[in-house]
This record gives structure tokens, C-alpha cells and sequence, in this order.
């Protein structure tokens, strides 16, 4: 049996679960709809994951990348400094909307802006651990590293960043309902290049922990501090436009925090590529004595 079809497959059916209109109903409103795909679809993936590939191979990516190399403490560091630009950049069409006048900013959920820091020591280890377990252990702990034994990298790559978006659709459309078109369309690019993002930073050597850290980070954000009115999530804070042009600067910097991450993952690969023994010197794995001419 072809495993890691079947996880696609299984991975691309998840999400219409949560987009038919039934589904709204049978949660008994947006409350529990919010709570049902922002926890229960990660494990569930997850789950998924696991009732394939029992062996779990997904485990391995917690040691090594699954693209033929052990991941590096150093690579982490390296593409760190480029994951913080990339966040920054990421968000920073709200400065840019706020500056033209393009965006209104209203309160949100009042317990999580009345209490930011006690929601913060719940929440944030929590969107960490489903990030990083349930998300990237399945997306490419999992699907990318399984798929990379049978395609070239690449191809792999964008499997599983294509069944990434699929399983974000519930977070965007909810019950297939299409609230503004220009939300829905920057919604989906925001999604798309984040997902190109983690796959770059997992592939990269950085690895399934690093991987997690940046898409927590940027769940917490999403569902507990800012995110759109129109949005599923209901943090502390919403914003609203009715311009179009802000959310193609939306869509304009989530392309500008991948294009970061692009880089940073490239150079940080490439100086794990270079880096090696000095010449004359044995390895740390060679306990052979050096022998002279």
C-alpha cells in the first residue's frame, strides 16, 4: 500500500468535515467551531498520521530533518535572525494600513485582552506543542519525509505545503461561506506562503522543532493576540477594512516574510553544506590517528 497517498488522501478529506455547512450546525455555533479547528483538527491530522505510518516515522524528523542529513543546533541559529524579520514583516501590514488609514482596530475577546498575561501561559505553550506535534510532526515530520523516500525533495516539499492550505481552509471559509472575497483571497496567500515557510525551515536543517516554534508563534498571534473581524479566531484584539488595497499589502507582505525565510534557509543550509573539519584535521567521528606523508 502506498502510505503516503493515503495520508494525502486522507489529509485533503479532513478539512470538508469542517467546510460543509452541516458542520457549523452540529457545533452549536462559532464558539465551538473555533475550539473544534484550532485544537481538534491538529490532533486530528496527527491522528491521522499515526493510524498510517504506526511504525511513526514522523519521530525520526524529532533527530533528523529526513532529507539525508542530521539536523544542526548551528542552523537554527543562523535562520533564527531571519525567522524574527520574517515575522515582523509578516505582520506589518497593520502599521502600513493603520499609516494610510485603511484599517479600524476594535476590541476582541475581553478575557484574553483583560488578562494577556495569564492567557499568554496557557496559551502560547499550548499553540507550540499541537504546532509542532500535531501540525509539523504531520505535515513534515511525516507526509514530507515519507513522500522524500519516493520523490525528489521539492516534489515532496510541495505536497505536503499543499495539504497544509487544504487543512487551513476551515480557519477561512467556515461552512463555505465566503464573507469578503479580498479577505478570503489574502487569507489563502497568507496560508500558502506560510506553509512554503515552515517546509523551508524544516528542510533546511533546522528541523521539526524549529519548524513548530515559528508556526506557534504565529498561531498564538493569529488566535490570541490581533487577526481580521472576519476571521474564525476571536483573539483580544480585531481589525476591519473594507478597502481592498489593504489586504493586497497583506497578501504583498506575507509574500515578503517567505521570501525571508527563503533566504535564510538558503544561506543557513548552505554554510551547513560548507562547513566541515579543517583540512589535515580529523573528523570528530574519525578516531583514527593522523598519519604523516
Amino acid at each position: 500500500m502506498n502510505r503516503p497517498l493515503a495520508l494525502t488522501l486522507l489529509l485533503a478529506g479532513l478539512p470538508v468535515l469542517f467546510l460543509l455547512p452541516a458542520a457549523t450546525h452540529l457545533l452549536v455555533g462559532p464558539a465551538a467551531y473555533r475550539q473544534a479547528v484550532t485544537w481538534g483538527l491538529p490532533v486530528a491530522a496527527a491522528l491521522l498520521a499515526s493510524a498510517v505510518f504506526f511504525r511513526r516515522p514522523g519521530l525520526a524528523a524529532l533527530r533528523g530533518s529526513g532529507a539525508g542529513r542530521r539536523d544542526s543546533p548551528g542552523t537554527l541559529l543562523r535562520l533564527a535572525p531571519w525567522c524574527l524579520a520574517a515575522l515582523v514583516a509578516d505582520y506589518s501590514f497593520l502599521g502600513m494600513g493603520h499609516a494610510l488609514g485603511w484599517v479600524t482596530f476594535t476590541f476582541g475577546d475581553q478575557g484574553f485582552s483583560g488578562h494577556p498575561a495569564r492567557t499568554l501561559l496557557w496559551s502560547l505553550p499550548l499553540c507550540l506543542a499541537l504546532a509542532t506535534l500535531g501540525w509539523e510532526w504531520t505535515l513534515r515530520g511525516t507526509l514530507f519525509a515519507s513522500w522524500a523516500e519516493r520523490l525528489p525533495k521539492p516534489a515532496a516539499l510541495l505536497i505536503s505545503c499543499a495539504s497544509g492550505i487544504g487543512l487551513a481552509a476551515p480557519l477561512i471559509l467556515p461552512g463555505l461561506d465566503v464573507p469578503d472575497p479580498h479577505f478570503v483571497l489574502a487569507a489563502f496567500m497568507t496560508a500558502a506562503c506560510r506553509e512554503i515557510s515552515f517546509g523551508l525551515i524544516f528542510a533546511s536543517g533546522a528541523g521539526l522543532p524549529a519548524a513548530g516554534l515559528y508556526r506557534g508563534l504565529l498561531a498564538y498571534l493569529d488566535a490570541f493576540v490581533i487577526n481580521d473581524w472576519y476571521s474564525v479566531h476571536f483573539p483580544a484584539a480585531n481589525f476591519t477594512s473594507s478597502e481592498p488595497a489593504f489586504y493586497l499589502i497583506r497578501s504583498v507582505t506575507s509574500v515578503l516574510a517567505a521570501v525571508l525565510i527563503a533566504a535564510g534557509a538558503w544561506l543557513a543550509s548552505r554554510h551547513g553544506r560548507t562547513a566541515g573539519p579543517s583540512p589535515g584535521r580529523p573528523s570528530r567521528g574519525d578516531s583514527r590517528p593522523a598519519t604523516s606523508a
